[in-house]
């Protein structure tokens, strides 16, 4: 999570995954792709797609529907289950025709996104397969921009206030807590001031990359608003994430002079089930994190700058 969303989606023909569990069907299909200089691979089973799509998710997967050990809605509705491999369109190869109906309607309630009937003629194939990539890679541009910040690169603050109240409802499950740092950029006005709006998003763009290769995987980083970043922290303390902080402070200083920021940590753990009830409820844990937060910040900037301060949600 710490790491800035992806860049562009790649910009080449794509990566086509065959599953079907007759040799001579993946070894015609895959022909057929690579010589329109598309990268394909092949699973000859269902399970073996599930483990593939998992570790590389292709662009596009072109999956029999009739295979031995887990027939290829199984597969698909297993492929939509997944986080990994849930975006990634399916598109069904098989023998049965069009309008036979009561196979369509369960690939597409298993999440299919269209058909390639057998026989197929090359033309149809490459069309199907570069019109679900084309589709597949205009989503991922817009969940991208849903959930990035344009300048910066890292989470959006909608984003973070959704994985904040994720987070938050994991805690009645655990006795680990939930964290939030609220970092400002000391003086930010006098570097605009000074040095030019233009230099002000440099430096914001460069404390952005220095927070997210300072924090953990499993953090998340989005920029809050103005010269003001969050961190969210899962499984830690209120201490743990002042150590947290103290770090980020300490690279930031050392990647960024002379530029500073100042950190105010606040933590809730375990707030019981009645808490997260609701989306009402839910939200006043929010209000109530972030505001511990920035009233840590406020004593972090009244104390001289260049420091952390903690607040424990009551």
């Amino acid at each position: 999570m710490s790491a800035p969303p992806p860049t562009e989606p790649p910009t080449g023909r794509g990566r086509v995954l065959v599953v079907d569990d007759v040799e001579a069907n993946r070894e015609l299909l895959s022909q057929e792709l690579e010589d329109e200089g598309f990268e394909v691979a092949t699973a000859s089973t269902g399970a073996e797609c599930l483990a593939r799509a998992h570790a590389s998710p292709p662009d596009v997967i072109l999956l029999d529907i009739q295979m031995a050990d887990m027939d290829g809605i199984e597969t698909c509705r297993r492929l939509k289950e997944d986080a990994a491999t849930a975006h990634v369109p399916v598109l069904f190869v098989t023998a049965n025709r069009d309008d036979d109906d009561e196979v369509a309607l369960a690939a597409l309630a298993a999440g299919g996104n269209d058909f390639l009937t057998k026989p197929y003629s090359a033309p149809i194939l490459l069309a199907r397969v570069t019109c679900q990539i084309t589709i597949a890679r205009a989503h991922a541009r817009l969940r991208r921009h849903a959930v990035t910040d344009e300048l910066t690169g890292v989470y959006s603050r909608r984003f973070m206030f959704d994985s904040l109240r994720g987070a938050l409802k994991s805690t009645t499950r655990g006795s680990a807590c939930v964290a939030c740092l609220l970092a400002d950029v000391d003086h930010f006005k006098s570097i605009n001031d000074t040095r030019g709006h233009l230099e002000g998003d440099r430096v914001l763009r460069q404390i952005a990359r220095t927070i997210a290769s300072t924090v953990r995987d499993t953090d998340l980083v989005a920029r809050y608003g103005g010269e003001e970043f969050a961190i969210i922290l899962t499984h830690t303390t209120l201490e743990g994430a002042a150590d947290a902080a103290e770090k980020i402070r300490s690279a930031v200083a050392e990647q960024c002079p002379p530029v500073t920021i100042s950190i105010g940590a606040s933590a809730l753990c375990d707030p019981g089930v009645d808490a997260v009830s609701d989306s009402v409820s839910m939200d006043r844990l929010v209000t109530r994190l972030l505001r511990e937060a920035d009233t840590a910040l406020y004593a972090a900037k009244s104390a001289g700058r260049n420091r952390v301060e903690s607040h424990r949600v009551a």
